[in-house]
């Protein structure tokens, strides 16, 4: 993998992830809360998850390894997730700007919250945050249709479509 196409990786990611949180802020708060019998409860419950999972790889990617866990009902409101996720997005744009080839092959040791440890490359790292996103994404699109909306595809091909053909 070459740092270009991390870059346009991680710009897809926000791309998505933007995309989502623009048909998830078609709700009201009840219907965000509700208590829908999923991994993470709500809408919110998982779109919180998606926000702190990129937040931990990119600890992760800086050496460090947090080990509390996120409490997903501290997340009452979309804003809540929405404020801390921008500045997540921020260090993950600053990150890929300086992103080198030879960086990606870097293999980073971390301890999970079982005091597990772990160790990968820089890119397959990218790699996971981007697919856990993904996968998280669209068990927030089976949530959304639940409540009866329709969203949007956040495909890959969608996003290069969209970039015209060339992200």
């Amino acid at each position: 993998m070459h740092a270009a196409d991390t870059r346009a990786l991680l710009a897809y990611n926000r791309w998505a992830n933007d995309r989502m949180l623009d048909d998830v802020r078609t709700l009201d708060v009840s219907q965000l809360t509700a208590d829908l019998a999923t991994s993470f409860k709500s809408v919110l419950g998982t779109v919180a998850h998606i926000y702190w999972g990129e937040w931990l790889w990119v600890q992760r990617w800086a050496g460090q390894s947090p080990k509390q866990r996120p409490s997903y009902d501290d997340y009452r409101m979309l804003e809540d997730v929405e404020r801390p996720w921008r500045d997540v997005q921020a260090d993950q744009e600053r990150f890929a700007a300086e992103l080198t080839d030879e960086r990606l092959d870097q293999r980073i040791a971390y301890e999970n919250s079982r005091d597990e440890r772990w160790e990968y490359s820089l890119a397959r790292m990218i790699q996971h945050l981007v697919n856990h996103s993904s996968y998280h994404r669209g068990q927030v699109v089976t949530l959304l249709r639940q409540l009866g909306r329709a969203p949007r595809s956040t495909d890959l091909l969608v996003w290069i479509d969209e970039a015209g053909g060339t992200p």
